[in-house]
């Protein structure tokens, strides 16, 4: 069908039919609304790589954290010492309230409850008093809670002092004990020693059910912090995945909230300029709001979760469907200006009875939606199939983040390809019977300063196109040159709100809540507490009992030691642990495993070399608990080990998984396999997998549309030449936009990673229409000169029209809580403008280039070489 036809049918046959059909699919669609779930955590971005597989393993076979359990910590600080009876029985109280809670108590795994260094001196004083040696006091099987504060109550200044230097400096290091995984230096910090055995915090370790749901476990965590806040004296800090989703969840709706309103409004302002017209501006608006439905209800069908990334989501159909309106709307309107006849018969004048007049509404949307329906349907095709480059990505989200958003802009060609069309003819056609005059100027075209700004690239493209490719060149290699540096992250601190701005806290109901995530995670790493967020671990499987595997898990371990970011314990000893650092404490301790020690140990170097399978068996005998804790045996086979690096926090993932990484590599290799893991490392693996995306999906989106392009122009125009051409400014843009990100200073991180396949759909959208409309005026045989001129004021007035909307509305997210959030607003609104900037700028001096070089111009071809063309065709 051509596109005269298909306009023709969707204005005058079968318009109301359109507008049914297309309600309804939206409507089926909007039922899958309430399956929408939001999942804000960092689980689902780590998932799927080695690093996290490891970590998963280590959870569920060789750590001391209970199984299907998630661990949080209370710390609770203060200016004094909080090592003191008082101190102890104020926090044995928090934990009979934190056990007896009707929120937390239910979330709390029974066979690990609540655990501080209250808990393990009311322990030792309790097993001292039955005669137990300190060597051989384990904190498991507790005493009541009752038993353990009556024990506090009767403490002596003497006992407290020398019961709390056994709790941190013997139960809590002994081989048996395996909860919590950074023994003492859970719940003190690593300074304890150096100040005279006191300290000005102390943390209460936890145990949750990893099925609790993540709004009660949020809560629950919240409850926490508060009930210790009531009995203990200082201030308490929660640290745990619960609190940490909630932030996460609620600074992307607090942003929102906040920026949403100034976005819409800014946006609707923008299109009342361009539009003049409240009805054009609804019915716009109306047609994004459907597209958001769309997709959305797709999501809730299908089951895709919405995530951070799916911020990006409404952003990006925003701009798409408000350029799509605003050029099927001044389309329109050029073939309908609003007095006398067109200023030229090629623009769509219609005669009857050799006098001309203006078109009828229906005349007119059939005119000027046959003139940009293949502009629609190509920028669709490329964009969706640009972003569904995106499966190709190793991250989850992302994956689904192109499957979702080539949907949203297919629902953005059918609402506004079809149904805003013919909605537009039904209320134009009705107000006019009314007696209002529907017939508008386009944006752009009625001359002024906006049609003088307009002028400039043209005039540019006129006089020196060569000119305008060498400045553009010239900007490209220079941006090109600065992308290189362009950092990738994913931290958890990233997408934590650190600050919360004093002028949001004015903004009554939609003040954003109170955020401390950050802060308490920042106190946890300088304060040196070892939890899951400064732990990394080295996993390694495979046959384990080869002769030479602990000689080379030392030669890790040592590695480990060398790095500037492993943990120095108040001994000035490294904190890396590990098999052969456990196993020469226990033999210290038991004569029967270090005679079996020693014998395998044939070079005297400390290190079994020889029958190691023995020396895992007696491991096993001498402390089942421990050693299970640190070599795995399945079946009789012995199958891995870890080690377990602490690490400082303050030193920053990426610093900490490029020194941690490399100490893997004297264990790898030879029937070993090693993974360094932990939160760090998992972390900078998706961080490597995010900068892959960014290469990968640009290459492979560039390739499918420079594909689509030049084989639709080949086909259509007979110029393959020309979707090169269409792509070039394209690819410019892509250099600008990272050349501004390492200029600014932002890196890729999960927001703004997608920056190069918005640049690229964004931007050969723009490129499309101002092709398509510069090759549409060509073939009416208008001549270059006037085809340019045309495609610059009336395509290129409507983009300007859709990038001042989309821009200004999206960089209102530089307003918003989140630091990825603001970046990305900052990045998109750039890439809007890039794109118009290379797409009304650069490319009219690309397409007059092109134009003498393909001697495209059917105006300029003298009628003898037009008619040896047609024979030939």
């Amino acid at each position: 069908m051509k596109l005269e036809s298909f306009a023709e049918s969707v204005v005058y046959e079968h318009r109301r039919k359109v507008i049914a059909v297309t309600l309804a699919v939206v409507f089926i669609l909007a039922l899958g609304l309430p399956g929408v779930v939001l999942d804000t955590t960092l689980e689902q971005f780590r998932g799927g790589t080695p690093e996290h597989d490891a970590g998963n393993y280590i959870d569920q076979e060789l750590s001391g954290q209970a199984p299907n359990s998630t661990g949080s910590f209370v710390v609770v600080r203060d200016d004094e010492n909080v090592l003191t009876k008082e101190r102890y029985r104020q926090q044995l109280r928090a934990q009979e309230r934190i056990r007896n809670d009707p929120i937390i108590g239910p979330t709390l795994v029974d066979d690990q409850q609540p655990l501080g260094i209250a808990n393990v001196v009311a322990i030792v004083k309790i097993r001292r008093d039955q005669g137990v040696d300190a060597s051989n006091i384990t904190v498991e099987p507790r005493p009541s809670l009752d038993r353990q504060m009556a024990a506090v109550a009767n403490l002596s200044t003497f006992e407290r002092k020398l019961y709390t230097a056994y709790a941190v400096g013997l139960v809590l290091d002994d081989v048996e004990n395996t909860w919590p995984e950074g023994g003492a230096f859970s719940m003190v910090p690593t300074s304890y020693e150096a100040n005279q055995r006191v300290a000005t915090s102390t943390a209460i370790v936890v145990s949750h059910r990893d099925d609790t749901p993540a709004e009660e476990l949020a809560r629950s965590q919240t409850r926490m912090a508060d009930i210790v806040d009531e009995e203990v004296d200082g201030e308490a800090l929660v640290i745990g995945e619960g609190v940490v989703d909630d932030e996460l969840r609620r600074s992307s709706f607090d942003s929102l909230g906040i920026v949403g309103p100034l976005a819409f409004l800014f946006i609707f302002l923008v299109l009342l300029y361009a539009y003049r017209d409240f009805y054009d501006v609804a019915l716009g608006l109306f047609g994004v709001g459907l597209v958001l439905v769309w997709t959305f209800g797709f999501m809730g069908w299908t089951g895709i979760v919405f995530n951070q990334l799916f911020v990006a989501v409404p952003v990006l159909l925003m701009g798409l469907s408000i350029d799509y309106a605003i050029h099927v709307f001044m389309r329109y309107r050029e073939e309908r200006p609003p007095e006398g006849p067109p200023a030229s018969a090629n623009v769509g004048g219609f005669e009857f009875g050799g006098e001309e007049r203006q078109p009828s509404v229906r005349e007119a949307m059939a005119v000027g939606l046959g003139g940009v329906t293949a502009a629609l349907a190509l920028v669709t095709i490329t964009t969706a199939t640009g972003f569904l480059s995106n499966v190709a990505s190793d991250i989850g989200p992302i994956q689904q983040f192109g499957i979702v958003s080539a949907v949203g802009i297919i629902g953005a060609l059918v609402v506004f390809g079809f149904l805003m069309p013919a909605l537009k003819v039904e209320l134009d056609e009705r107000l006019e019977a009314r007696g209002h005059d529907r017939r508008l100027q386009a944006f752009g075209t009625g001359g002024g300063r906006l049609s003088a700004a307009l002028a400039a690239p043209l005039a540019a493209a006129r006089s020196s196109p060569k000119g305008v490719l060498a400045a553009a060149l010239l900007v490209t290699f220079v941006a090109a040159g600065g992308a290189a540096t362009v950092d990738t992250t994913f931290e958890q601190t990233d997408l934590l709100v650190d600050e919360v701005p004093e002028w949001m806290e004015s903004l009554g109901p939609l003040a954003p809540g109170e955020y401390s995530a950050a802060d308490n995670i920042e106190f946890a790493n300088n304060a040196t507490y070892v939890y899951s967020g400064t732990t990394t671990q080295i996993l390694v499987r495979g046959d384990i009992t080869r002769d030479d595997t602990l000689e080379r898990v030392q030669r890790a371990s040592d590695a480990a030691n060398e790095t500037d970011v492993v943990l120095v314990l108040p001994d000035n000893r490294p904190g890396t642990q590990s098999p052969v650092r456990v196993m020469e404490d226990l033999a210290e301790d038991d004569e029967a495993f270090a005679e079996v020690f020693e014998a395998a140990d044939t070079d005297g170097n400390g290190v079994p070399d020889q029958n190691l399978a023995r020396v895992y068996d007696a491991f096993y005998e001498a402390a089942p608990n421990g050693a299970a804790n640190w070599v795995q045996r399945e079946d009789g086979e012995y199958v891995a080990l870890r080690l377990v690096i602490p690490v400082d926090g303050t030193a920053g993932e990426a610093t900490i998984a490029d020194q941690i990484r490399p100490t893997a590599d004297p264990v790898d290799g030879n029937g070993l396999e090693a993974t360094p893991t932990g939160q760090p490392i998992e972390n900078q693996a998706v961080a490597d997998d995010l900068f892959s995306t960014v290469i990968d999906s640009f290459v492979i989106t560039i390739l499918v549309v420079l594909g689509v392009l030049v084989a639709v122009y080949r086909r259509v125009e007979g110029y393959a030449s020309l979707g090169v051409v269409t792509l070039l400014p394209v690819v410019f843009a892509v250099a600008w936009i990272t050349g501004s990100m390492a200029a600014l200073g932002i890196p890729f991180n999960v927001m703004t990673a997608l920056i190069t396949s918005f640049t690229v759909g964004l931007g050969i959208d723009y490129s499309i229409h101002v092709s398509e409309r510069y090759i549409y005026e060509l073939n009416r045989e208008v001549g270059m000169e006037e085809a340019l001129e045309r495609a610059v004021f009336g395509t290129g007035g409507a983009l300007l029209g859709s990038t001042a909307s989309t821009a200004g509305g999206i960089a209102i997210l530089g307003l918003a809580l989140l630091v990825p959030l603001q970046q990305f607003g900052i990045i998109t609104a750039l890439t809007i403008v890039y794109a118009f900037i290379g797409s009304v700028v650069v490319l009219p001096s690309l397409l007059v280039l092109w134009t003498e070089w393909a001697d495209a111009d059917p105006a300029a071809v003298p009628e003898h070489v037009k008619r040896r063309r047609e024979r030939r065709e």
